[in-house]
């Protein structure tokens, strides 16, 4: 669940391109004043979590901005829709209904990804009118609930999705998208870079036999350990699902395979660590009943 209760995480490193501040500043202030909650997802909500709070590596860069949309129904994103279009200044995608553009000094692209009242039970979307469009938006609900409070500016905190939760969405995409090979880089970055991203003191504290098990070697510590978090902190529904993912052993090949191939080496040595780093992922999130 959101804990709006403790203090935001603040943004220590690097500034926030001006762009993307606008487009999530004038999304949050249109959210707020139809009551409709949301969170950062994507490539954005990553970047701000690794790179601006914890001073990682964010892996690709991106002017991408998305966000998930708990709306009540189709007239309820509409309005959202709408509200965004006129007055702010948003120009709607001519074929793609969830997608807008920012026109700033750079063209900021806004994907909007409603989910709650507009799911069907297989936890997808179907666009309407036609419902020829299929998205899937299972984990978004879980997003929201577990998402942390970032403050990006002085007067602006906003609900970014979790990294664990991230990676669940980033497995999903995965699935539904392999031949991209974009999401398999986006979860290698994730996986090495969870273990310095705030956890330091969890994994030298309540977490040691989870670091102590694997070496003291934080990036593995770190995969296990998201693995782990993520599956404590999403639905039953959602960890059946993505459990059908990774105890697949030919869907890891695959992942483990493009990831190999995202990177910029391809050495024995570099091989073997992202075979264990997938191996860990999937074995701290199995080891949740």
């Amino acid at each position: 669940m959101t804990n709006t209760l403790s203090p935001p995480l603040e943004i220590k490193h690097d500034q926030i391109d001006p762009a993307i501040l606008q487009v999530i500043s004038k999304i949050d202030e249109i959210a707020r004043q139809h009551e409709t909650k949301y969170f950062l997802a994507g490539a954005t909500a990553r970047e701000v979590i690794l790179r601006h709070v914890f001073g990682r590596s964010p892996g690709r860069r991106t002017l991408d901005v998305d966000f998930g949309i708990a709306v009540r129904d189709w007239e309820h994103f509409k309005t959202l829709k709408s509200a965004m279009v006129e007055p702010a200044a948003f120009t709607p995608h001519p074929r793609m209904l969830q997608r807008l553009t920012y026109n700033s000094a750079s063209a900021v692209v806004v994907d909007l990804i409603p989910f709650g009242g507009v799911e069907s039970t297989d936890r997808s979307i179907a666009w309407p009118p036609e419902e020829d469009i299929v998205m899937r938006v299972a984990g978004f609900s879980d997003g929201l609930e577990s998402a942390v409070q970032v403050r990006l500016d002085k007067n602006l905190v906003i609900p970014v999705v979790s990294i664990p939760v991230l990676i669940v969405l980033k497995l999903f995409a995965w699935v539904d998208r392999k031949h991209e090979k974009r999401d398999a880089a986006d979860i290698h970055t994730l996986l090495k870079e969870y273990g310095d991203a705030g956890n330091e003191d969890r994994l030298y504290g309540e977490e040691l036999n989870v670091l102590e098990a694997e070496g003291y070697d934080f990036e593995l510590a770190g995969a296990r350990l998201i693995g782990r978090d993520a599956a404590g902190v999403i639905s039953e529904d959602t960890r059946k699902r993505v459990r059908d993912i990774l105890e697949s052993d030919p869907q890891m090949e695959e992942l483990t395979n493009q990831i190999i191939v995202s990177s910029v080496r391809n050495d024995p040595e570099h091989v073997r660590r992202c075979e264990f780093l997938v191996a860990k992922l999937r074995e701290g999130f199995l080891q949740v009943p």
